[in-house]
């Protein structure tokens, strides 16, 4: 979960509640963590080969 505007803009009342309590409850991913890992994938050398990356907050439950 990244704290973004898309709670405000999902339809479904009950998705968007959840998505809302979540940013309050735990400490969810900013924009800047993202924009982190973005840098640091294009970062690596070319004989890298990241084929997955997954990025989730700690304390998200999948």
């Amino acid at each position: 979960m990244v704290d973004t505007e898309l709670p405000d803009h999902v339809t479904d009342a009950d998705a968007s509640r959840l998505m809302a309590d979540l940013i309050k409850e735990i400490d969810v991913l900013q924009s800047d963590d993202i924009a982190e890992t973005v840098a640091f994938i294009a970062a690596v050398p070319k004989h890298v080969n990241l084929t997955e990356i997954t990025i989730l907050p700690t304390e998200q439950i999948i």
